[in-house]
């Protein structure tokens, strides 16, 4: 079985675009062009492939040693933020990554810093060499270290290590400063600061975090030496005691909203915090149990002989006499009783609450049933406000104004209405529209169709007609079971409707064929 000849189809599209309106061929012209652009368009988008970052924050050294290697390789890549990133096709960015990382690429900043500089020593090196590039090597991994911190995007260490000396006794302490510059649209938080000072002090040698300085790009103190702290110390405390303040005011309030309702008292707290560490040292001593020693030392002494004898008693001894043998005797015991010692470090983190002042303002309108000195008691007891502090509390009823909300309440209810009217606006536009594209494409099919049925005849499907004479009775008793007209042998053929001929046609296209043979043959005969 053969499949259709392009020819015909060719000639029947000819055809079918022929009987086309000069709209219909225009539309039809233009929806062709719509689709092979867009499937330009389509096939163009699907086929490029996606990018995807293979390193981010490169050093210019760094981004054209990668882009070298990747030129050499063959792989495109395109360069972002001003050449520090460096993007490669999704699919090849984990295995262009292990490639590069064989070849040592990227080195990690400059490759004349870190640890890299003791490699290039060598033998004929003094020792103020050795030690300045070790500084050099050390101050390299540090600030490759603080880069590596979310936020920072490249940082810079010196160190300022005092060279030691076995005849001072009082040297001079090392101290070191950094200095960070944030990625764009961020900074460092007080955590992130503390996070390096610690770095930094922990990598050298008897340097304190006191004795660190961190500042940023714009010239800002982190952290200054000597335990001061800069904006981010101010801004950490700062927002500590907001943070401890709205906690407070926010359980008050839900407790008063559900009290006077909504919007009918306002809280403001105001807490102080004690940021001052506080280290006490407390030794006790405590008496052990009764009769029981550490320590027991016992004396004698005795003397026996003749003559005068001592005129006194001295210690324990018996009484002496005077005349005749004279005795003497000493008894002497020492005894140490024990004690116990108990020592107490106690130590105040910062931080501490050291005063809290709250101030509660209720809608006289709505607290006119509520008692003020019942208010102030429960806001004290949830507050855990003490008076021996120094906390204060203060309820106090007023008339709120309401003008400005119920002028927002108005505004937003006719900001929703004429939202509702523009939606309503919009949706009889595009139904509208709707509708007159629909009339347009019923109006131009009924005209082509009317321009179709009329003087014109409808242009008949061609089938092929078989070599063998036509089966002229078939064909007739076919037609008279439809209930069509006969003609007879000297008669003409009566017409019938086009609908029934072309019902027919379409559904019998053989028969018809071979009927028609049939009569043309008779005809020349």
């Amino acid at each position: 079985m053969t499949g259709p000849d392009p020819k015909a189809l060719l000639a029947r599209g000819q055809r079918m675009f022929s009987d086309l309106t000069v709209g219909q061929r225009m539309t039809a012209v233009v929806a062709v062009l719509a689709v092979v652009v867009g499937g330009f368009f389509f096939v163009r988008w699907v086929s490029t492939p996606a990018y995807a970052p293979l390193f981010t924050g490169l050093s210019g050294s760094d981004a054209a040693a990668v882009t070298s290697a990747l030129s050499d390789a063959g792989e495109p890549y395109q360069l972002a933020d001003g050449g520090q990133t460096v993007l490669v096709p999704q699919a090849d960015v984990y295995a262009q990554r292990v490639a590069l990382a064989g070849e040592g690429i990227p080195a990690g900043g400059d490759e004349a810093s870190g640890y890299s500089l003791l490699d290039q020593q060598s033998m004929t090196s003094s020792d103020f060499q050795q030690k300045v590039t070790y500084q050099r090597a050390l101050e390299g991994e540090l600030a490759k270290t603080v880069g590596a911190i979310d936020g920072v995007q490249s940082a810079v260490v010196h160190l300022a290590v005092p060279q030691e000396d076995v005849f001072t006794s009082d040297a001079a302490k090392p101290t070191a400063s950094v200095l960070v510059k944030t990625a764009p649209g961020k900074s460092l938080s007080p955590q992130a600061v503390t996070s390096v000072v610690n770095l930094v002090s922990g990598s050298v040698p008897k340097l304190a975090a006191e004795d660190v300085t961190v500042s940023d790009a714009t010239g800002a103190v982190l952290s200054a030496a000597g335990g001061a702290t800069g904006a981010a110390g101010s801004d950490a405390r700062a927002t500590q005691q907001r943070a401890v303040s709205d906690a407070a005011a926010a359980k008050l309030q839900a407790m008063l909203d559900k009290l006077v309702g909504p919007g009918k008292a306002v809280v403001t707290v105001d807490a102080t915090l004690n940021f001052d560490a506080q280290t006490t040292d407390k030794q006790t001593y405590l008496p052990m149990t009764p009769g029981q020693t550490t320590q027991s030392q016992t004396s004698t002494e005795t003397y026996t002989g003749g003559g005068a004898g001592a005129g006194g008693v001295l210690g324990t001894g018996a009484a002496g006499t005077t005349g005749g043998n004279g005795t003497y005797s000493k008894k002497e015991t020492n005894q140490t009783n024990a004690l116990g010692t108990l020592k107490e470090t106690s130590t105040s983190t910062p931080g501490k609450v050291e005063r809290m002042s709250v101030a509660v303002l209720l809608d006289s309108a709505a607290a006119a049933q509520v008692n003020s000195n019942s208010v102030s008691r429960l806001v004290t007891a949830a507050a855990g406000l003490d008076p021996k502090r120094g906390d204060v509390v203060e309820v106090t009823a007023m008339p709120f104004d309401t003008s400005a909300a119920t002028s927002a309440a108005k505004e937003l209810a006719a900001a929703e209405a004429d939202a509702k009217q523009q939606n309503m606006i919009d949706l009889a536009k595009t139904g509208g529209l709707a509708v007159l594209v629909l009339a347009a494409l019923v109006f131009g099919f009924l005209r082509s169709r009317r321009r179709k049925g009329g003087d014109e005849p409808d242009e008949l499907e061609y089938y092929r007609v078989p070599d063998a004479p036509a089966p002229v009775d078939a064909v007739l008793e076919m037609a008279e079971a439809r209930g069509l007209p006969m003609r007879d042998a000297d008669t003409q053929l009566v017409s019938v409707g086009a609908g029934s001929v072309e019902s027919i046609a379409r559904e019998n296209p053989d028969d018809v064929a071979r009927m028609l043979r049939g009569w043309i043959s008779e005809g020349a005969s």
